[in-house]
């Protein structure tokens, strides 16, 4: 049975509000989720908000959100902040109701002053209306279950990318590239894991070889490896270069 999940926190100086800390969390989740069963149809993260679209037992979603919350503590202490988890609001979504508490939870960002869902990379918009692929999400779990260009209108998402930026030098620096490749992964750009979509991206921008195994302290001889190899993100990572919304990236 599909839940809508409100966590919140008590006011404090830093909140979630940590890159790191969210990106934990989000691994925490899909982790948590996967051990008992329980379908993640939706996250939105705020820093002091936490919204879930949660499928499963009452049981197992309740043990999914108490490993969450102990989890996330304890993550946040590490990098000494402190984070008091305030009441939990439950909810079971009624029948044709879930395309609405999707857009819900895409709404969370809002809350800190993003205007629309694909502006921020710290809830599923992305994921559901194909821009990013990410290892703690999976965005086929809503197929036939969610109209996502009615998920979209509902949260104000405006206009779609329509176009990749062309695949032509430009001025972008190459920390953004780095940044915007993580990104599209949803992992942080010191990750191994966005390396090759990055020399890929980089190259596609017009860079060379020696300039991009610079930026990742690696040789170019690995560089030209990574760049020899199948990237199918590549598209993806461009039409995120070419729209504003999409360019922000932790």
């Amino acid at each position: 049975m599909a839940e809508q999940v409100r966590l919140a926190l008590l006011d404090g100086e830093a909140g979630l509000r940590s890159a790191l800390l969210r990106y934990e969390l989000l691994e925490r989740l899909a982790r948590s989720a996967r051990s008992h069963d329980v379908i993640v149809f939706a996250f939105g993260v705020a820093p002091y908000e936490l919204r879930l679209i949660l499928d499963g037992s009452a049981v197992d979603i309740r043990s999914v959100l108490r490993g969450v919350k102990s989890g996330t503590s304890r993550a946040a202490r590490r990098i000494d902040v402190v984070i008091e988890w305030g009441p939990t609001e439950r909810q079971v979504i009624a029948p044709g109701g879930l395309d609405e508490s999707v857009a819900w939870a895409h709404s969370a960002p809002s809350l800190a002053g993003v205007p629309k869902p694909l502006a921020s990379p710290w809830s599923s918009h992305r994921d559901l209306m194909g821009y990013r692929v990410a290892k703690f999400y999976d965005a086929t779990v809503l197929a036939g279950r969610v109209d996502k260009t009615v998920v979209h209108r509902l949260a104000r998402g405006g206009p779609l990318p329509r176009r990749p930026a062309p695949k032509q030098a430009r001025p972008e620096g190459l920390n953004t590239l780095l940044r915007l490749a993580g990104a599209t992964l949803g992992v942080l750009p010191a990750d191994r894991r966005c390396f090759r979509l990055f020399a890929h991206l980089a190259k596609a921008r017009g860079y060379q070889t020696s300039a991009v195994a610079d930026g990742l302290a690696l040789t170019t001889r690995r560089v030209r490896q990574l760049s020899a190899e199948s990237e199918p993100r590549l598209t993806n990572a461009l039409r995120c270069l070419a729209d504003p919304r999409l360019r922000i990236v932790p």
